[in-house]
């Protein structure tokens, strides 16, 4: 059996907290935005809001008065809005590899996504090397990587959110096992751009098992970043991220499972 390695740059345009981005989007009329969650051992969640630059939260307007439902195994889960475009159902116990579909009516328009929720992902263990900066003897460069096994009989898709002292210090880091393929696999992370690791430092991962089209979702969004990023060198207007929603709304529906593992820095 071969061990793989799979090495993440953590540059500066994925970094910040996980829902601050600021890119044009490529479209100037108000458009609503729907991103809505499931997962063992959490509510259903949903955010409804309207906007004219789907990357900047400061122009997003919540929606109050929609109609929400998920449906799963013949049954109807209705989401209760407990803030204005916040909309939640405790009842649910999601079970993985079932498909879940959610229905929003609002304005007289129905949009409906749906997401499988794949097998958990298990992480192995966690591992990592502490060292004094190349450029700087005063900061520490930690290289991170997470050991799990890719399951051989399935097509396997993650992202991972890394936290230190519970401030999450990457962004969309994503993985498919593409070529890699029911190995063992040792993903990698460094250059956490100016963060700064010091010996004691709490260190979290989540693994978080995705369906295909929530990560082509999360892939078409870095790609859109980066080249909003790169300025004038950049395209105009980047290509939207890939929607699973129908009816032409932004954002996701993602059904999926997680792993947790922690380690401190010594």
């Amino acid at each position: 059996m071969k061990k793989i390695y799979v090495i993440l740059f953590v540059v500066s345009f994925f970094l910040g907290c996980e829902e601050i981005i600021e890119v044009d989007l490529n479209s100037a009329d108000p458009q609503i935005v729907i991103e809505a969650k499931v997962s063992p051992r959490h509510p259903i969640t949903a955010k409804i809001s309207t906007s004219t630059d789907f990357y900047n939260p400061g122009s997003n307007n919540p929606i109050s008065g929609a109609k929400v439902n998920l449906f799963a195994n013949n049954l109807t889960y209705e989401l209760e809005e407990v803030n204005p475009g916040e909309y939640i159902n405790k009842n649910l116990t999601a079970l993985p590899e079932t498909q879940y579909t959610i229905e929003v009516n609002y304005n007289n328009q129905n949009y409906t996504a749906s997401s499988f929720m794949p097998k958990t992902i298990l992480i192995d263990s966690l591992s990592y090397k502490l060292e004094d900066s190349p450029f700087n003897k005063n900061r520490k460069f930690l290289e991170l990587h997470v050991h799990f096994k890719d399951d051989p009989d399935r097509n396997e898709y993650a992202r991972f959110l890394v936290y230190r002292n519970e401030k999450q210090v990457n962004n969309i880091s994503l993985y498919d096992d593409r070529l890699t393929n029911g190995n063992e696999i040792d993903f990698f992370f460094f250059n956490f751009n100016d963060e700064e690791f010091q010996r004691g430092d709490t260190i979290d991962v989540v693994l978080m098992t995705v369906d295909e089209p929530v990560f082509t979702y999360l892939k078409t969004m870095r790609r859109a970043l980066a080249n909003s990023s790169r300025g004038p060198f950049g395209p105009q207007a980047p290509a939207n991220p890939i929607s699973n929603w129908s009816n032409g709304a932004f954002g996701y529906f993602s059904a999926y499972t997680w792993d947790f593992d922690s380690i401190i820095l010594e």
